[in-house]
């Protein structure tokens, strides 16, 4: 998949949390001891997802569309097979800098606001 448009970049953000949230359902099978912190990421993947997926569907009437650069999915490449809290740490990492940079290079100021939004949140879940 290329990102050089504003409908493969939103449909990559949307796959990234759903893979996110079945990642975390499953973590939280594994990890007893952590199973509250991993379901409560799952349901915060989801919802990020829903509100992707709406500002992609809903606030976009229209745009002009413009190439974007500088996003390649092969820099996003989640290694979703460990649960380990440092495979995690990454995993959050390489998500936050995929929706910094993807913020960055859509035109469209409401998807704008929801990928800065996402970056925020998984940010803050980096030392979490």
């Amino acid at each position: 998949m290329n990102l050089n448009q504003f409908g493969a970049v939103m449909t990559f953000a949307i796959e990234l949390e759903e893979n996110l949230a079945k990642f975390y359902v499953q973590a939280s099978e594994i990890n007893k001891e952590l199973k509250d912190k991993f379901e409560k990421r799952a349901k915060d993947a989801k919802s990020r997802k829903k509100k992707l997926e709406k500002s992609r569907r809903e606030k976009v009437t229209e745009i002009i569309l413009e190439p974007i650069e500088g996003l390649n999915p092969q820099d996003f490449v989640l290694d979703l097979s460990s649960y380990d809290p440092e495979n995690i740490k990454s995993i959050e990492n390489t998500v936050a800098k995929f929706f910094d940079l993807a913020h960055q290079k859509i035109n469209v100021f409401e998807s704008k606001r929801v990928l800065k939004r996402c970056a925020q949140q998984h940010r803050s879940l980096i030392n979490d």
